[in-house]
């Protein structure tokens, strides 16, 4: 049985238990086919996760992975030349990239390139950029017309924690800033946006330069 792993990937702002249902419907699915060695389960926009692909290639090549298993392909990136770029380093390490929604093989069985998959992924991974763009431009346009009409963004006055009890809430990042964990490591660890992460590093910095 071969080995093969899991890419299950979230933006930030999407649901939480979405990565989780990833996860379990491709084990569901290939557990009886492949080996699966390991789940990449992690939040973070696909437009800024190339590092993350990175560390995803080299586990696979340590262990001898075949096969990658991703719901969709945005799961992979939502650009297209990083989509296009992780595909064909797979191609080059022999690894197999499986589609699950559209039931695809980015190589074929004697692991020669599927041309017409590529050609698919190439269209798909445009049309995933696409729809990240025009919701974009319609979040921008929301907020113009709403400043127009005089709203104001941001938090409302009064509503902002106070410094202990966010560092309360956040227990669990204060105890990993405190460890010296990367940004990146904190958000795999909790499950929370780097913005809050960001936030509560520096808080706590702030803190422990009042007590020394």
């Amino acid at each position: 049985m071969e080995n093969a792993l899991i890419i299950a990937r979230c933006s930030t702002s999407e649901v939480r238990q979405d990565v989780s249902r990833q996860t379990e419907e491709l084990t569901g699915k290939y557990s009886s086919q492949f080996k699966i060695v390991k789940s990449f389960s992690y939040y973070m926009s696909g437009t800024t996760n190339d590092s993350t692909n990175a560390e995803i290639l080299e586990y696979a090549v340590s262990a001898g992975v075949s096969f990658l298993l991703v719901s969709e392909v945005s799961r992979i990136s939502r650009r297209v030349s990083s989509v296009l770029q992780f595909v064909e380093t797979c191609n080059k390490l022999g690894i197999s990239i499986i589609i699950d929604n559209y039931n695809l093989r980015t190589l074929n069985n004697d692991k020669t390139i599927n041309t017409i998959v590529q050609m698919m992924l190439s269209i798909g991974a445009s049309f995933a950029q696409m729809e990240l763009t025009q919701t974009k431009t319609r979040l921008d346009s929301g907020r113009q017309k709403y400043i127009r009409d005089g709203g104001k963004l941001g938090r409302k006055v009064g509503s902002a924690k106070d410094t202990k009890k966010l560092l309360s809430d956040h227990a669990d990042i204060v105890k990993f800033v405190r460890q010296g964990q990367s940004v990146r490591n904190i958000m795999k660890l909790t499950c929370k946006s780097s913005a809050t992460i960001q936030k509560v590093k520096k808080l706590t910095a702030l803190k422990e330069v009042a007590l020394s």
